[in-house]
């Protein structure tokens, strides 16, 4: 088969999807093509072929779209009734589980984005979505979006911090993993709704306020902070440390939380480093880690396997049985060079230490999956979300499709972990210490595995994650689709 530089991409609206970028990929992002099937949407869309010329298949195929959003030659084509049209007939066309789409009536549902939403298999599908097409390539290109810069958790009922962006509101106002909200201006968290809580908590433009009341670590009291929404840019590699243990072995620490374009340097810059140190294990934090762009896993993947991989498959994608030309062209290899052209660093490890929770997902996955074959992946944490699917990005008319269009499997064969991996070291997300301390339960557990070559800590365990229903439902609907994405992308 022959093989290609593909690659993926993640992020949580954004921050939990499995975007696919890839290199050399013969796939227009916004091609369609419902071929001959026939049939209708609704009783009155009714599915074409997207290769021809007609105005709707230009849109489709991305050929003239000057009339989205301002007037031009097809500015007709942006209308709830053509929109619905293109839905239907892209899913028909790349939808992994074409076969499977139950047909609602179109008229039934006000928006496009509704309209897919429906025609989805949820019995198989929970990851697909939609999302503003600007917003969503603004952060996987950059890293920039709208907010206050923290990431959020429910555990224990408490809505806790579990990181913070530099040079952010949320970090100008020393809030720190582990604090907890407890109010939101100036009303107990607890008492309000779902969209209430989104509303405050996940802004969608610079300049809005919120008041939070929080309580810190360690601390009784509830402190009042203001912040202010503004535009932020994420640092994918927050933070790399070298750790050293009880028996004087050498550890790289690197926690990494999106798969994005900007994350590449920095992740070759810090293997880098660790190269350089001589380090004896690297332990690569991917608990927060909702994916991204393939490219960036099988960089990160190569680099910890160095030798040992070259030449083998990191990850084959497999699409419909429409597109057998696109799973033959898809035979992604491990690599030596960077997307940007650079060499990578060849750490050339044995095992690798990953720590993990359930927002470890799709990309993510990827590089447990891939190296799974050849080195030795310990995973310490929770079990990660089961997402061996992935997307090539569709935009039309201003919005951003992501309908699964892939499985992916390692060398060996071995995909379809759509219940994620278990950890080999049962460990809970320890909120009351920093990232990087030695007495942080993942990285503690990872320390005692080094030295040890057994699970546990000589500490005491953190209190495992629970559920709270208003809570988690915010979480949940800011973070479900963004943060477990696969993208593919043409280079």
């Amino acid at each position: 088969m022959p093989s290609s530089t593909t690659q993926h991409i993640t992020h949580q609206f954004f921050k939990s999807t499995r975007l696919l970028l890839t290199a050399g990929l013969a796939l227009s992002l916004m091609s369609c093509g419902g071929g001959s099937g026939g049939g209708s949407s609704g009783g009155s869309q009714v599915l074409s072929s997207c290769n021809s010329n007609s105005p709707l298949c230009n849109v489709v195929n991305g050929n003239n779209t000057d009339g989205i959003g301002s007037p031009g030659q097809y500015a007709n084509i942006c209308t709830p009734t053509s929109e619905k049209a293109w839905v239907r007939a892209h899913l028909n066309d790349v939808y992994l589980w074409y076969k499977q789409i139950v047909e609602v009536p179109a008229a039934n549902y006000p928006t496009p984005q509704t309209y897919f939403d429906a025609l989805l298999v949820k019995s198989l599908d929970r990851f697909s979505f939609t999302g503003n097409a600007d917003e969503i390539n603004s952060y996987f290109d950059s890293g920039a979006e709208v907010g206050f810069g923290y990431e959020l958790v429910n555990q224990n009922g408490s809505l806790r911090v579990t990181y913070v962006q530099p040079n952010s509101p949320a970090a100008a106002q020393n809030l720190k993993r582990g604090t907890r909200i407890v109010g939101i201006n100036g009303l107990a968290i607890e008492t309000l709704s779902r969209d209430t809580q989104i509303a405050a908590l996940y802004p969608d433009k610079t300049g809005q306020k919120t008041v939070l009341q929080v309580r810190d670590n360690g601390s009784l009291a509830t402190r009042t902070v203001e912040l202010v929404s503004a535009n932020i840019t994420s640092f994918p590699v927050l933070q790399s440390s070298i750790v050293t243990t009880p028996l004087n072995r050498k550890l790289g620490y690197l926690v990494f939380t999106d798969h994005i374009a900007t994350a590449e340097a920095p992740l070759i810059s810090t293997l880098t480093q660790f190269k350089q140190a001589g380090i004896d294990d690297l332990v690569l934090d991917l608990r927060y880690n909702g994916g991204g762009y393939l490219y960036i896993a099988n960089e990160v993947a190569s680099m910890i396997g160095g030798s040992k991989v070259q030449g083998r498959v990191f990850e084959q994608l497999h699409f419909n049985d429409k597109h057998p030309e696109k799973t033959a062209d898809n035979r992604d290899l491990f690599t030596t060079r960077s997307r940007s052209g650079q060499n990578l660093p060849q750490l050339n490890l044995s095992r690798v230490f990953v720590l993990t929770s359930a927002r470890t997902c799709s990309a993510s996955e990827s590089i447990i999956n891939g190296l799974s074959p050849f080195v030795q992946v310990i995973t310490i944490g929770g079990t990660t979300c089961g997402k061996p699917y992935g997307f090539i990005q569709a935009d039309n008319c201003g919005t951003a499709y992501f309908a699964i269009e892939f499985s992916g499997v390692n060398d060996a064969g071995k995909g379809d972990y759509v219940n994620g991996f278990a950890p080999q070291c049962a460990a809970s997300d320890d909120l009351e210490n920093a990232l990087g301390s030695n007495s942080e339960n993942l990285l503690a557990n990872a320390i005692n595995y080094a030295d040890r070559g057994r699970c546990g800590t000589s500490g005491i365990a953190a209190a495992p994650m629970q559920t709270h229903p208003v809570l988690s439902n915010a979480i949940e609907a800011r973070e479900r689709a963004w943060r477990q994405n696969r993208l593919v992308k043409p280079q």
